[in-house]
């Protein structure tokens, strides 16, 4: 296949198109062809709004942008819209849930969700039906485990995942327990299986979608098992904090890791079969959907790796759109500034607010020159590195400068982050005695883009770290477990040399620019020996650089979904 063609291991490339028109029937019946070009979310009247902000609402992945950017593989993503982003709160929620800002966003979702007259499932079903009317229309090819055919070269081949247990939740939203209703005349397997099973906790919706998919000639690849926001009617696993520009209390983390409920999802995941017979002679074959560990807390991913080994479970981990911390966990305790006990308005839950020393990645220019990363937590650690290059697993960079640990112009960035007061037990069992309640104020927080050059030199000091841990960490190449998940039309700010997937191939260039840089000023700072691959005279090997770059981009996710469809993980 051509050099230019590209993969992606994270997008959304239908989510905006979707959330422009509610129909009251399911399936869809829009046509194709209204499903291919950009959805224009910004309005004449809001230019008074960072320009980031409005990155966030701007078309990043439809179809027509991946045709351009020669995107030809990826995941896609499915990740209905959460209750928290329907509350009109924080100037975020203010403008996705006005048609004065937003338009042409139809704001029956939002009505619909904010008020639980739908169920997350149901969501997921209808923008599901999208993408199954590009595949019939032949503008897409969903791949599937049940029919493995080689790749089309003409149009994109994506494999679905979800992002979010809570896709799964079949109740209404905020009413556990309360059945969806579907509208529908149709006759499909998922519409059958939704309106026979209505109400099913997580671990036995997952098996009943999976069986409609693969009644469907479809196929799911890799679930989320928490997502944005706390759900109180599906428990899973407490999520990371990543979210500042929704004032809702849905946003803060909250409980101590993976539930008992959380365990049962992952051994459904883990241990998944459909049914390739009949109900009278049931043929069983084996259809396991892999874990992403984007999302959970630090906590939740310790407490998934510990129950993975304790089940003997071997299947890839996957960290399909992430960046990095820089630190182990010891060095990321050693490095807390500060940390205040809140409680939180509404529930009175107690949570903590952390604010953590950014690591130096590394020094170029003269101006602002310091880069670091983002220690959030719902970024990788080096364990979680070392864990996903032992399971075979792949890890996709996020092309949200926000989590690569971008800081604008004065040296801002993200300081602050939050976790619940249970885990800030567990991992500060000491310092949790002596922390104080006091009132909570999150500030709102829009980045500013700067250099076009500060933007690809984040993403590779990400990247350089991640090989750095592996080199270290374990006996894996470290370049063969890389790729790029972009999150696009996830509501991200991208990097600035690549807003959307038309300009992917800017990508490459800056990969090949910048790497040897950012490796220079990354050994200064951190040590090391070589992480590029360097000839005789220890010169950077350019075609040997180019090779690595050629599978960050497209050659790692190629053999990843190959090895996915040929049931070889």
């Amino acid at each position: 296949m051509a050099a230019s063609h590209y993969f992606d291991f994270h997008f959304h490339p239908v989510f905006k198109q979707f959330i422009c028109e509610f129909e009251g029937q399911y399936p869809s019946n829009r046509t194709a062809d209204a499903l291919l070009e950009p959805i224009n979310l910004k309005n004449p009247l809001t230019d008074f709004l960072e320009e980031e902000f409005l990155h966030i609402l701007e078309s990043q992945s439809c179809f027509s942008q991946l045709k351009s950017g020669q995107v030809t593989l990826g995941v896609a993503n499915i990740a209905p819209i959460e209750r928290l982003f329907a509350q009109k709160q924080g100037l975020f929620g203010v403008v996705l849930n006005s048609s004065f800002f937003t338009s042409p966003v139809d704001q029956t979702y939002m009505e619909k969700i904010r008020t639980g007259q739908i169920s997350y499932y149901q969501l997921f079903m209808r923008e599901l039906s999208l993408y199954q009317t590009l595949d019939k229309a032949g503008q897409v090819t969903l791949l599937s485990r049940k029919k493995p055919a080689p790749l089309a070269t003409d149009r994109p081949n994506l494999t679905l995942a979800l992002e979010g247990a809570h896709s799964l939740c079949r109740t209404l939203i905020g009413q556990p327990g309360k059945p969806d209703t579907l509208q529908t005349s149709a006759s499909t397997p998922l519409a059958d299986d939704f309106k026979t099973h209505p109400a099913l906790d997580a671990a036995q919706s997952l098996q009943h979608l999976q069986q409609a998919l693969w009644d469907s000639d479809l196929d799911l690849m890799s679930l989320v098992i928490t997502h944005l926001s706390h759900i109180p009617e599906q428990l899973i696993a407490t999520h990371a904090f990543g979210l500042k520009m929704l004032k809702d209390e849905a946003a803060y983390p909250i409980g101590n890791g993976i539930t008992p409920a959380g365990k049962r999802l992952i051994d459904q995941a883990y241990t998944l079969q459909v049914n390739v017979g009949t109900s009278d002679v049931p043929d069983l074959k084996a259809a396991p959907v892999l874990i992403d560990i984007k999302h959970m807390s630090l906590k939740s991913r310790l407490d998934f790796y510990e129950y993975r080994r304790s089940k003997g479970y071997q299947l890839p981990i996957i960290a399909s759109h992430m960046g990095v911390t820089g630190y182990s966990i010891d060095e990321w305790k050693a490095a807390l500034n500060q940390a205040t006990m809140i409680r939180l308005k509404a529930s009175n839950m107690p949570i903590v607010r952390l604010e953590t020393e950014r690591r130096i990645a590394g020094k170029w220019g003269t101006v602002n020159k310091t880069f670091t990363y983002n220690p959030w937590t719902i970024n990788l650690m080096d364990e979680d590195i070392e864990e996903v290059l032992n399971s075979n697993g792949l890890i996709g960079i996020s092309l949200d400068v926000r989590i690569l640990g971008w800081q604008n112009a004065l040296g801002k960035g993200e300081k602050e982050e939050y976790i619940s007061a249970e885990e800030f037990r567990f991992f500060f069992p000491d310092l949790s005695k002596k922390l104080a309640a006091e009132k909570i104020d999150p500030a709102e927080s829009f980045l500013v883009p700067t250099k076009e050059e500060r933007h690809p030199l984040a993403m590779c000091f990400n990247i350089l770290h991640v090989v750095s841990t592996g080199q270290i960490r374990t006996d894996k190449d470290p370049w063969e477990h890389i790729t790029i998940g972009s999150d696009f039309d996830g509501l991200i700010n991208p990097v600035i040399n690549c807003r959307d997937a038309s300009k992917t191939s800017a990508l490459e260039a800056a990969l090949i620019r910048w790497l040897p840089v950012a490796e220079e000023a990354y050994r200064k700072e951190n040590g090391g020996g070589p992480l590029l691959p360097k000839d005789a005279n220890g010169r950077i090997n350019n075609d040997a650089l180019k090779a690595h770059i050629r599978g960050i981009l497209y050659e790692n996710g190629k053999n990843f979904i190959n090895r996915w469809l040929n049931s070889s993980l």
